[in-house]
C-alpha cells in the first residue's frame, strides 16, 4: 500500500514537473553607455506576439548595473562679494519610461567651502558609484501584447534630480546650487509565457499521468474493499 501511495506520487510530480518545463522566457536589453547628463536615449523593444508565440503570464523590468559620478556645484551671481556654504549635495538619477517606469540615483558626499564673486565652483569632491540597481517592477500586461515595438517607447533619461546646500550670512539670493555627473546601465525587460499547444500531450506525459491515476485508484480500491 506504501509503495503503490509513493509511486502514484512520484508519478504525479513528475507530470507537473513536465508541464512546467514548457514556459518560456523572453529577455530584451538595452544598454545605457555612461553618459554625461542630462540626455535622453530610446530604448526600442518588441511587444509580445499573442496567440502565436504563446500566452503571457508576466512582464519585469529590471535596471542594473548602473554607475557613474555625480558632483556638487555652487554658483555665486554676486560680482563682488565671496560666500561661505556647507552641506552641498547634488542627486543624479537614471531613469526609463515607457507603459511602466523603473528608475535609480544616487546622491554625492556632501562639501563645504567658500565661492567667490561671479564664480561656479567645480573643486567638490566627485563621487563615483557602480553596481547599482533597482528593485524590479511588474509591468501591465495588456501593455506590452501586439505586433511591432512598444508604444510609447521607452526612454532612458539621465539627469541632476536635486541639489541642496547651506550658504553663509549675506549669501540669500546670490548662492545658488547644482551638480553635474554621468551616468548609465543595463534596462532589461523580461515576458514569461506559456507557449502556444502544438496537438496531443506527448506520450511519456501521458503515460506518466496514467500510472498515477492508476495508482491512485488501487489506493482507492484498497480502502473500499477495506
Amino acid at each position: 500500500m506504501k509503495t503503490i501511495k509513493i509511486f502514484a506520487f512520484m508519478a504525479l510530480v513528475c507530470v507537473l514537473l513536465t508541464s512546467s518545463a514548457y514556459a518560456g522566457v523572453i529577455t530584451q536589453t538595452c544598454t545605457i553607455a555612461v553618459t554625461a547628463v542630462p540626455f535622453t536615449q530610446n530604448c526600442v523593444l518588441n511587444l509580445f506576439n499573442q496567440p502565436t508565440a504563446g500566452t503571457l503570464t508576466s512582464v519585469s523590468l529590471a535596471l542594473t548595473g548602473v554607475g557613474g559620478n555625480v558632483l556638487p556645484e555652487q554658483t555665486n551671481i554676486s560680482s563682488t562679494n565671496t560666500y561661505t556654504f556647507t552641506n552641498s549635495t547634488a542627486t543624479i538619477g537614471l531613469s526609463v519610461t515607457g507603459p511602466d517606469s523603473i528608475a535609480v540615483s544616487d546622491t554625492s558626499s556632501p562639501c563645504s567651502g567658500s565661492i567667490g564673486p561671479s564664480t561656479t565652483n567645480t573643486s567638490c569632491t566627485t563621487t563615483t558609484f557602480s553596481g547599482l540597481s533597482a528593485a524590479p517592477v511588474s509591468g501591465t500586461l495588456a501593455s506590452y501584447i501586439g505586433i511591432g515595438t512598444i508604444t510609447p517607447t521607452f526612454v532612458a533619461s539621465g539627469q541632476i534630480l536635486s541639489a541642496s546646500g547651506s550658504g553663509g550670512v549675506g549669501s540669500a539670493g546670490n548662492l545658488f546650487f547644482g551638480g553635474d555627473g554621468a551616468i548609465g546601465g543595463t534596462f532589461t525587460l523580461t515576458y514569461n509565457y506559456n507557449p502556444p499547444q502544438t496537438g496531443s500531450p506527448e506520450p511519456a506525459t501521458m503515460a506518466m499521468l496514467g500510472s498515477a491515476l492508476i495508482g491512485l485508484g488501487l489506493i482507492g480500491r484498497k480502502r473500499f474493499v477495506r
